[in-house]
C-alpha cells in the first residue's frame, strides 16, 4: 500500500476501481508517493474494532500496519495515527502480534 498525491476531490473522484473496487492510480501513472517525499504528518487509520489504548482489529490482510511499520521506520518524525469510531467499536481487548501496528488515539463517543 501506498500513499500518493491526489491534486483535488475530483482528482479521486476519477480514479479507476481496481477489482476489490478500491479507488487506484493505474500502475502506468506516476504519482508523488508520501514516503518519498518527506512523510506524513497524520494517518487516519480504519478499523472493524478499537480499544481505548489504541489497539486495533482491521480486516486481517496487515495493509495498515505494514505501511504504519514503513513510515515508522523511515520518518524522522513518525505520523500521528488516529482511528475514528463508533461506541459500539470499542472493545476491552484485541489479541496482538508483533506485526500489528498500535494507533496513538482513538476517538469515539460514549
Amino acid at each position: 500500500m501506498e500513499m500518493v498525491r491526489l491534486y483535488s476531490l475530483q482528482d479521486l473522484e476519477n480514479l479507476p476501481r481496481t477489482k476489490w473496487n478500491i479507488k487506484q492510480p493505474p500502475e502506468s501513472e506516476e504519482r508523488e508517493n508520501a514516503l518519498e517525499t518527506g512523510g506524513l504528518d497524520l494517518v487516519l487509520v480504519p478499523g472493524l474494532a478499537f480499544t481505548v489504548n489504541g489497539r486495533r482489529l482491521g480486516r486481517g490482510k496487515g495493509y495498515y500496519d505494514t505501511f504504519l511499520n514503513r513510515c515508522r521506520a523511515t520518518q524522522a518524525t513518525p505520523p500521528f495515527t488516529v482511528g475514528l469510531a463508533f461506541s459500539q467499536q470499542i472493545v476491552a481487548d484485541i489479541p496482538t502480534d508483533k506485526n500489528d501496528a498500535c494507533i496513538d488515539l482513538v476517538l469515539y463517543r460514549m
